[in-house]
Formats: structure tokens, C-alpha cells, sequence
């Protein structure tokens, strides 16, 4: 685990502070420059009232982790993952235990159910194995039902899997998982934004569920009711331009709601591994925000912060890659006019769509246009 110097002590300060969350602290980072200097002007900050977190508490939370042999990762350090960390509401910190380089592999959501039937299972799993089998890592939430097939068919397809929980990553949850986690731990990682001994609690879980659908390129939903947790990774996942694959069901089975919910709105069908493989990009498409998105389910717990002050704290231009993926769509759009649309130079835009070519995130037509992959 990394060194805890005063800087990173500050960060970790703040992101364990109630109310401050991720968009907060951006804002304020925005403002004051860093989090030595947030902290330092802590009292003419819109938080100030609320008491930081005491270091000796800290101090306890990275004794225990790293006697657990766990490590922590910050965002905005080279070693969080890229994937998550362009995320407008990406985890301050995340903990883990395990191998923390998986997290910056390619990887594949699979959510469902906790009360899946019996063929759902199998299916689920058999899906899993597959995965593994080609390369891609698993990831999941460690819950019952299709979340335990999924991390165990990884694991039987000899495998990697990383289970995202919604507690601190010592709490087993639920019990029955305690081996399936040990084994995720040698051949995978368990990771959380929560500290080390955070029991898990009903609000948890949807913030837990943005985790999974920003670190994978992608996200599988199987046995699903239409208004259940999965649902939300699916709603995650579309807000953060990544991949939606749906499990078609009967239309008189409940469980199969969220899946033909989603198919209707424009998910992608899966009836084998291959159908995921074929489509799956080599890495996550940029995130670029949707026009119209769903109301923040992940900022409740964060003090809200003056309108003068909210208007002041503009976020950065998007980079060039950005814009150009915002732009493609898919209707086909020609070279010229993405030249002219983004202000770029021909020799930029088309180095750009080289690589969104190479990642799967744009497709050239016959006739020169370009479309989204």
C-alpha cells in the first residue's frame, strides 16, 4: 500500500467526511487547488459546519486494511482506473483486497436476480465461463442468485473476477459467500468505496451498482424485475455510454420484466458469450454526458451548494476525443464535417478516429463516413 503523506491523508479526510461526496469534492478541488488546501480553508467552504473526519479514525481504517493485507487507491493517482476515473461521480477511494491491476482490465458486468430460477442460473454461469474462457474479466456484486454464478462460472473457466460490495471489503455479505470471497480474493479482488469495517445498509447498494457499470465496458442484466437494483447498473451504464446486453425471458415471467424492458428500449441481445464477444470494444467508450439523464441517485448524501457558487466552479473543456465521440452517431457523418463541427485540424480528427476505430467506439461506412462502433 502506498505511503500515506499529507496529501493523501487530506483526500482521504475529505472523501470519509459525511456530505461531501464525489461531485462536492470536485468542485471545491476546482476552487481550492488541492486537498491540503480544502482542508486548510475547511470553515469558509459550503461543508464548513460539518466536522471532518478525525485522522485517528483514518489512521485505524488503514491499520486494519492493511493487516487484512488490502490496499487503497485515490482518485486522481495514476494507479486508480482510468476507466472509472473520467466518471463525473467516480469514488474518491476505492479499497480492495486482491489483485488491484484487474481493475484496469477489460471487463464485463453481469447483474440479475438474487431469486433467479434455476435455469437462470445455469445459464448465467455457463455465460460466465465463457467469458473467462475468452479473456474477459467477470464482475459483479457478490449478492445471491445470478451476482454467484457469475463470480463462480469466472472462476470454473479458470478466470478472473472482481466483486464490487456495497460494505467495507471485510464484511461478508451475504454469509453463505464467505468461501466463493475467499476464492475471488486469490483469483480476483474484492473492492468498495466504503471503509474497512462499513457495514453494508440499503443505500449502499445503488451507489455500489455505479461501480460496477463504470469499471466494465459493459453490462449483462439476466433475471431481473423491471424496477430492481439491476436496472440501475443498466441506467449506470447508459449514462456513462458503455455497453447494455439484455437476456430475453417470457413475457409471463417477472424475473424476465427488466431484460425485455431493456431489449424494447434498444439493448442488445444475448443468447451466447459470442454475442458479447463480438460486440465488446477494447476498452470503455469516453464518457460524454447524456442530454437528458436520469435525477442523480448518488449525490443525496451530499450537501447541496450555493447556485453563485455552483455557476463559479466550471468543469473542464472536454478533451479533443471527447468531442469527437459526442458527435458520431449512429447516422453516418462525413470527415469534413466532423472537421468543421469540432474546430479541430483533419490531421487531429483523424488520428482521433483512428483510435476510437482500433477501441471499437467508430465504425467507417464504404463511402468514407463515420458512425459510432
Amino acid at each position: 500500500m502506498q505511503t500515506m503523506n499529507a496529501q493523501r491523508m487530506a483526500h482521504l479526510r475529505l472523501a470519509r467526511t459525511t456530505g461531501v461526496g464525489p461531485v462536492g469534492y470536485r468542485k471545491l478541488l476546482i476552487r481550492h487547488g488541492s486537498a491540503l488546501q480544502i482542508v486548510a480553508a475547511w470553515e469558509n467552504t459550503p461543508f464548513g459546519k460539518t466536522p471532518l473526519c478525525d485522522e485517528a479514525l483514518l489512521k485505524k481504517e488503514l491499520e486494519l486494511l492493511h493487516a487484512a493485507g488490502g490496499w487503497m487507491l485515490l482518485w486522481g493517482e495514476e494507479d486508480y482506473p482510468a476507466q472509472l476515473a473520467e466518471l463525473p461521480d467516480a469514488p474518491l477511494v476505492l479499497s480492495g483486497l486482491g489483485d488491484a491491476t484487474l481493475l484496469k482490465e477489460r471487463q464485463v458486468a453481469m447483474v440479475g436476480n438474487r431469486s433467479a430460477s434455476a435455469a437462470g442460473l445455469a445459464w448465467s454461469r455457463t455465460l460466465a465461463e465463457d467469458l473467462a474462457h475468452a479473456g474477459v474479466v467477470v464482475t459483479s456484486g457478490l449478492a445471491r442468485g445470478i451476482d454467484t454464478v457469475a463470480h463462480e462460472g469466472a472462476l470454473n473457466g479458470g478466470g478472473k473476477t472482481v466483486a464490487v460490495v456495497a460494505g467495507g471489503v471485510n464484511h461478508i455479505y451475504p454469509p453463505e459467500n464467505a468461501a466463493l470471497r475467499e476464492k475471488i480474493i486469490k483469483n480476483g479482488c474484492v473492492v468498495s468505496e466504503q471503509a474497512f469495517g462499513m457495514a453494508p445498509t440499503a443505500q449502499l447498494f445503488p451507489r455500489r451498482n455505479r461501480i460496477i457499470a463504470g469499471l466494465a465496458v459493459g453490462v449483462v442484466v439476466s433475471e431481473a424485475g423491471r424496477h430492481s437494483g439491476s436496472l440501475i447498473t443498466a441506467e449506470c451504464a447508459l449514462n456513462y455510454g458503455r455497453e447494455v446486453w439484455a437476456v430475453p425471458g417470457s413475457p409471463g415471467e417477472l424475473r424476465s420484466g427488466g431484460p425485455n424492458w431493456l431489449l424494447k428500449n434498444g439493448a442488445a441481445l444475448v443468447e451466447t458469450a459470442r454475442d458479447i464477444i463480438n460486440q465488446m470494444p477494447a476498452t470503455p467508450a469516453p464518457y460524454v454526458k447524456r442530454a437528458v439523464q436520469q435525477e442523480n441517485l448518488f449525490d443525496l448524501d451530499e450537501v447541496a451548494l450555493p447556485e453563485e457558487m455552483a455557476e463559479s466552479m466550471d468543469a473542464p473543456e472536454q478533451d479533443a476525443k471527447k468531442i469527437v465521440f459526442a458527435l458520431l452517431g449512429n447516422v453516418p457523418v462525413g470527415f469534413d464535417e466532423l472537421v468543421r463541427q469540432t474546430g479541430l485540424d483533419g490531421a487531429a480528427v483523424g488520428a482521433i478516429l483512428g483510435e476510437l476505430e482500433l477501441d471499437g467506439h467508430a465504425a467507417r461506412e464504404a463511402d468514407g463516413r463515420w458512425r459510432r462502433g
